[in-house]
């Protein structure tokens, strides 16, 4: 974390829900960086210092899964905790997403007071 602040990335396919997430982070003080893509995501966290994401599984392209995997791969990126989000709520995709080492999973429509409490939570774990 640079500056005490936590830099967040939030990755989904559709703007509003990155613009939901957004919103309800700023209000954290948080600074956000945001894609729409799996692809776009991990060129973000090559380019910047990144303490969190958020990320959508379903996605075109690059799965999110397919994110964290690649994530998983790289010292630099493999200890930034994944919070995943999913339309999906079967109990083999958040098995799928724990063994990947997500840090949480969250079922959409998301319950914003859930998320924050949980990033919350884990922005304390880097300090």
């Amino acid at each position: 974390m640079r500056n005490n602040v936590p830099n967040v990335l939030l990755v989904d396919d559709s703007s509003t829900n990155n613009l939901l997430l957004e919103s309800a982070l700023k209000s954290l003080n948080f600074k956000i960086s945001t894609a729409l893509s799996g692809e776009e995501a991990l060129t973000i966290l090559h380019k910047k210092d990144i303490d969190l994401v958020l990320l959508d599984i379903m996605m075109p392209g690059m799965s999110g899964y397919d994110v964290l995997e690649s994530m998983s791969k790289e010292d630099k990126l493999a200890n930034i905790p994944v919070i995943l989000v999913t339309a999906r709520s079967k109990v083999e995709e958040e098995n799928r997403a724990r063994e990947l080492g997500a840090a949480d999973y969250f079922e959409k429509p998301l319950r914003l007071d859930m998320v924050i409490d949980r990033v919350k939570e884990l922005m304390k774990e880097l300090v």
